[in-house]
């Protein structure tokens, strides 16, 4: 993974100035932005944090650029981890599961969470979103799960210094303790437009499709009647668009109760196949970014599960999404993505990324994620 370079970091300061109109805290009604707060963000992994203004990230998120806000979490990875190693996968539960899945039930929840007009983190939008989804998940809870399953069942919406929260769906044994190893599957609830964060991010594709695509996998759980072996948690962040927020937040709580991670798998951007490309899944291989040994268990679990062709992947610019926060914890993570990054939806952080858009948005390549959700779920969980 290449490192910012000076150059690169002084342009997206000079970008400040595209931003210097944007109206000042709590100014405009429905959000909550300091752009004048000093942040300490990391550019790339493993490089030295720098201080800036939250005018200055979003200027460097409009050039292109991700990174990571530790602000509130400096300290994240001070712990030694555990190391897990992964069986094959085998499990005959996972077959049973996945015809329980749809392509109606993402899309219409897809389409709600379009509706919004941004899922920004620090709006009044981006809150009620969360706390749709908060809703959603707890009336499949309430309809879908079995007696057993609800005894197992906890779901949390988490509050965090912004007006978004995030979202933690655990289920455990019983007889499991605080801080038995877990298996977490990820996506991110908010969204962003690049060119001001007032303007109008649907975020079809980032990443209201990873949302709905590991909501779908939880409620084919429900279906199902699965019940882990050892814990299982779907969470839902906010603020991924503003340095990996929500994720190092929850990442941060681990470390602090002490809990162990089997295994992470975060799951941004996985409904978009680019004209005249070969329909794939692909595997990001940056060695910063995800554990190598949990990556090559993904690997296992795509040529078992899934009826698609996987291909390794880099991302070119920093740090990409959730997983991140895992790994710069010390925890083992992975992730999929929905093409090579070349292919990726070129819709983003704009007023476009909508379903209808363009025929290149696909409920049935989201479908394989989904598939994929509940076999790694199944396979890291059932043990």
């Amino acid at each position: 993974m290449r490192s910012h370079s000076p150059i690169a970091i002084w342009f997206a300061f000079a970008c400040t100035t595209s931003l210097a109109q944007q109206t000042p805290l709590d100014s405009d009604s429905g959000f909550q932005v300091d752009f004048n707060a000093l942040r300490l963000v990391q550019l790339s992994e493993g490089s030295n944090a720098t201080w800036m203004t939250e005018r200055q990230k979003l200027a460097i998120k409009a050039a292109g650029w991700d990174y990571a806000d530790i602000t509130e979490t400096p300290l994240l990875g001070s712990t030694p981890k555990r190391h897990f190693s992964c069986p094959a996968p085998s499990s005959p539960i996972v077959a049973n599961v996945l015809p329980l899945l749809s392509t109606a039930e993402p899309k219409a929840n897809l389409k709600h969470l379009t509706s919004y007009h941004t899922r920004y983190y620090n709006s009044d939008t981006g809150a009620a979103a969360s706390d749709w989804l908060y809703s959603k998940i707890l009336a499949y809870t309430d309809e879908l799960a079995s007696e057993e399953q609800k005894m197992l069942i906890a779901v949390e919406s988490v509050q965090h210094k912004w007006k978004q929260n995030s979202i933690v769906i655990r289920i455990a044994p019983l007889d499991a303790s605080n801080t038995d190893a877990t298996t977490i599957v990820g996506a991110h609830i908010d969204s962003i437009n690049r060119e001001s964060v007032f303007h109008r991010a649907p975020g079809a594709g980032d990443d209201g499709s990873g949302t709905v695509t590991i909501l779908e996998a939880y409620r084919a759980l429900l279906l199902s009647g699965y019940v882990p072996s050892s814990p299982l948690e779907f969470h839902f962040y906010a603020g991924e668009e503003g340095g990996l927020l929500g994720s190092l937040a929850l990442a941060a709580r681990f470390e602090e109760k002490g809990k162990e991670v089997r295994g992470m798998i975060q799951f941004d951007m996985t409904d978009f196949v680019k004209t005249g490309s070969r329909e794939e899944i692909a595997v990001i291989g940056n060695e910063n970014q995800v554990d190598a040994e949990l990556t090559e268990f993904l690997i296992a679990v795509i040529d078992r599960y899934i009826e698609i062709p996987w291909v390794r992947d880099f991302y070119p610019k920093g740090p990409s999404s959730d997983h991140q926060s895992w790994k710069m914890a010390g925890f083992q993570s992975c992730h999929p993505l929905e093409a090579q990054f070349k292919n990726t939806n070129n819709y983003i952080h704009g007023v476009d990324d909508l379903l209808d858009i363009s025929p290149e948005f696909s409920s049935d390549h989201m479908l394989h994620f989904s598939k994929l959700a509940v076999a790694f779920a199944i396979e890291l969980s059932s043990y």
